[in-house]
């Protein structure tokens, strides 16, 4: 093994042993790879199991709209590759078949699978504006490279799901210690906003209470993009996702809205939503919304986070609404007592 190459791999290894946070994992490496390999565009592609495709969850020349692409597998080069489970060196991306052209001054490509425990996870990709760019030995470092970040990757990825739990029942704690202490219905609804925001980074918020007496829901609480705003309109109870969640009792979990008939337009830049019912005694009693502007932005993990939280949460909005109920009357009584007095 040359003295290069060697060097190369006793950096990498330090740098796997030294961190289980994800995006630093990843930002090393294409550090590390650009020591021996002098790109210009770079992705890590990691593949999304539930929805049987990949998107970047680190890149360099990239642009924007490209970031946010999800590519099937079997489709372009790197689809090619996580699907073949091979590396693909490209010395002319023009001369390849079903390939995607999502930067026209792209010329040449290589793309390595990163395979863990026979199970492929995602690609690692580097493209150069020149033709016949990447080398035999370019090819040889870089799957050497795959080789040994795949397993760094998957405990990252598991340190963060037991990391994003522990944040989840530590949110749950204070829901358990503060909740049943705030009676007002208002600032309730907006320390839930702050709480849930700790394990899921929403971007919109809402919280709609069933109105029994006129079969619709009310918005009492709605947040965009951190600031406060008033949905005057109330919704008849059978009506879009909130109403589908209603009548399932169960979460709505709609990946991309565009495609979903049932989602009533509210947030213009909404491409994904999770809807939950919150259930009290059997009745729901309301619907919690979050929405974001990123299509398959919610994960199952953000389901199950969301579904633990929304019983106690409804039972806090239950006991609040029940303060005010019997605070007006007390109001009304003393009120009704004053004015006798006066007679």
């Amino acid at each position: 093994m040359e003295p290069t190459q060697t060097e190369f791999l006793l950096r990498l290894a330090d740098t796997l042993n030294t961190t289980l946070d994800l995006q630093t994992l990843l930002q090393r490496t294409a550090s590390l790879v650009r020591a021996v390999i002098d790109y210009r565009i770079f992705a890590i592609l990691l593949i999304n199991d539930r929805t049987n495709d990949m998107r970047m969850r680190f890149q360099i020349g990239h642009t924007p709209e490209v970031e946010r692409m999800r590519i099937r597998l079997g489709h372009g080069v790197v689809g090619q590759v996580a699907l073949t489970r091979q590396p693909m060196l490209i010395n002319d991306v023009s001369q390849v078949e079903n390939y995607i052209n999502a930067n026209p001054d792209v010329r040449s490509e290589l793309a390595v699978p990163l395979i863990i425990k026979n199970r492929v996870i995602g690609v690692i990709d580097i493209q150069s504006e020149q033709l016949d760019y990447f080398q035999p030995e370019h090819l040889r470092l870089l799957t050497l490279t795959a080789s040994r970040i795949a397993q760094a990757i998957e405990n990252a990825r598991l340190y963060t799901r037991v990391s994003r739990q522990a944040q989840t029942l530590e949110v749950l704690n204070e829901i358990s210690r503060e909740f049943t202490s705030i009676l007002d219905v208002d600032a309730l609804l907006e320390r839930i906003s702050q709480l849930l925001r700790r394990i899921i980074d929403y971007q919109m918020f809402s919280i709609w209470i069933v109105d029994a007496d006129e079969h619709v829901l009310e918005n009492r609480f709605a947040l965009r993009f951190g600031e406060r705003f008033y949905p005057e309109e109330k919704l008849p109870v059978q009506r879009g996702l909130v109403g589908a969640a209603i009548a399932e009792r169960r979460p709505i979990h709609v990946p991309d809205v565009r495609r979903d008939p049932r989602y009533y337009k509210i947030n213009e830049e909404t491409r994904s939503a999770m809807v939950v019912p919150l259930i009290y005694k059997s009745k729901v009693v309301g619907v919690l919304d979050i929405e974001h502007t990123r299509a398959h932005y919610f994960t199952e993990e953000h389901e199950r986070a969301l579904t633990t939280l929304a019983a106690q949460i409804a039972i806090s909005i239950e006991n609040a609404q029940l303060y005010q109920r019997v605070a007006q009357q007390e109001q009304r009584l003393e009120h009704d007592m004053e004015m006798e007095r006066e007679v």
